[in-house]
Parts: structure tokens; C-alpha cells; sequence
């Protein structure tokens, strides 16, 4: 299995790599240490990685030193994390990860037995491996066992070494199958996907609408543009907006032509009549 790499920053930047290794020399599964530092002055940055054999011992490490160990009374409590990453890689969910109680599924627990004896049985087998918080046992409609339920751990390192050591290895009295053990899946994973909404305009365009053409009757409508009429009418009266679905285009209107006037040839007038001794 590859190494998990864990974080380690708020070191002082005069620290050797000597004596990193010996801050982290107590943490189990210890496989190395690595100081960073600046390219330039050979100096360190403040913060280094340390590689561990397993997820299990990588999250103990977490969990012993982040904000509970100080080197530097100046720049405070050691900040560790499982590095960023990690959990992708292994294949593990982000709560796996992250200091602090732990919810797991166990499945593959003896049907139709008495609930109280079943919760005892769990509580003593993942007692083994740190302090247990909660046991909850599902039920069947009789009240009895339904072969599952959940175990709460105190810290996650305790709940990665129950799940290497209990899942699909060992089974519990009563129990026709190894148990089945890992991290109880979030809430908000299991929100079912938002259905589409179909989207809809507020009109109809242009060339939705109906087109009067010369042989349909009084004010009749033939074709897609009577169907478009019709499916306009039912949208606005259901009170919703009517879809634009592709139609094709309408045939051309046929225009009544226009009788031409006839031609009426201009006159000229008349020159006036030169001015005479009667006048």
C-alpha cells in the first residue's frame, strides 16, 4: 500500500532536520521525515511532511500533535493535516480523514436476534480498537435485528484501524457472514439529482402565430398554423406560457391583386386668349 503524507506547518524556520525527525520519532508507522526549504538560504520554510505506512497511523499522527504539541511559543500550536490530496489517492471519503468522531456502517449482523444482545457484541468487538460513543442497531418491523446499524468512535484513527482489521475478515457470534465496516456515507450524498425544468418563453415568436391565406374561409386557419392557433389558446388559458416548439415555416400568403385604373390621358390647357378691345 503507498505512503500517506501528513502536513506539518508552525515549525520555526531554524529547526534541522535532525530534529524534526526527532519531534515525529514517537508516532507510530514513522516511514520518513522532510523538511522543507528555501532553494536560496538553505533556510527552512516552517513546515515539512511526514510519510506513514497507513491511513490509520497517519490519522493518529493528526490527532496527537495538531494543536495540542508547540515548538515555537511564538508562532503557536503545530498545525497537522493529512495532506491535501491524500484521501482522493487512497480512496477513502473526506470525513476519513478529518480528526474527530467517527460514523460507521456495519453490515452483516445476525438477522432476527434480540437487539440489546447484538449491540453488546458490537460495542465489545470496536471496543478493542478505541472508545465507542454509540451503537445503534436497525430494527424490523418484529423489533428484532435487521443485519446493519452504525457504531460512532471517538476519533477517526480509531475507526480507520477498526475498518482494516474487521471488514470482510471477521464475523460476530450469530452472524452467517463477515461484517461488512466502513464509513457511514453522508447525508448530503444522498440527496437524489435536481430534475430538469423544462423551460418555456413568455410568447411565442413570430412565426408561431397563425397566418390568414386566401381559400381557408371566413376567418379559417388550415395547416400548422390552425395547430399553432390551438396550442397558443390552451397555454394562455391553463394560465402557463405556451412553448415554442419548431414548426415549419407557414406558405406564403396569396395577396388579392389590385385592379389597375385604366389610363387617362392628360389635356393640355388652353392658352389664354390675348386681351382684346371688348375686354
Amino acid at each position: 500500500m503507498a505512503e500517506v503524507k501528513v502536513f506539518v506547518g508552525r515549525l520555526p524556520r531554524d529547526i534541522t532536520d535532525e530534529d524534526f525527525e526527532a519531534l515525529m520519532a514517537s508516532q507510530a508507522g514513522l516511514v520518513q521525515t522532510v523538511l522543507l526549504k528555501d532553494r536560496a538560504t538553505g533556510k527552512g520554510k516552517g513546515c515539512g511532511f511526514v510519510m506513514f505506512s497507513t491511513m490509520a497511523e497517519a490519522v493518529a499522527c493528526v490527532e496527537a500533535l495538531n494543536g495540542a504539541v508547540t515548538v515555537s511559543e511564538r508562532l503557536g500550536p503545530l498545525q497537522v493535516s493529512v495532506a491535501t490530496g491524500e484521501a482522493e489517492k487512497h480512496g477513502v471519503p473526506q470525513e476519513a480523514v478529518d480528526p474527530g468522531e467517527a460514523k460507521l456502517f456495519v453490515g452483516g449482523l445476525p438477522k432476527g436476534e434480540d437487539p440489546s444482545l447484538v449491540e453488546a457484541e458490537i460495542e465489545s468487538v470496536f471496543g478493542g480498537f478505541g472508545q465507542v460513543n454509540e451503537v445503534f442497531i436497525m430494527k424490523d418491523k418484529a423489533n428484532m435485528c435487521k443485519g446493519a446499524g452504525f457504531v460512532k468512535m471517538a476519533s477517526t484513527a480509531a475507526a480507520m484501524t477498526a475498518i482494516e482489521a474487521l471488514h470482510e475478515q471477521r464475523a460476530v457470534a450469530g452472524g452467517i457472514t463477515a461484517l461488512e465496516v466502513r464509513f457511514a456515507q453522508a447525508r448530503a450524498d444522498k440527496q437524489p439529482a435536481p430534475v430538469p425544468v423544462p423551460v418555456y418563453t413568455a410568447f411565442p415568436t413570430f412565426a408561431a402565430f397563425p397566418t390568414y391565406t386566401k381559400g381557408a374561409g371566413k376567418g379559417g386557419l388550415k395547416g400548422p398554423a390552425k395547430g399553432a392557433a390551438k396550442g397558443l389558446a390552451k397555454g394562455l388559458f391553463m394560465g402557463g406560457m405556451a412553448p415554442v416548439a419548431p414548426m415549419r415555416a407557414p406558405a406564403p400568403a396569396m395577396h388579392m391583386r389590385q385592379p389597375v385604373p385604366a389610363h387617362v390621358p392628360m389635356q393640355r390647357a388652353a392658352a389664354p386668349r390675348p386681351a382684346g378691345p371688348a375686354d
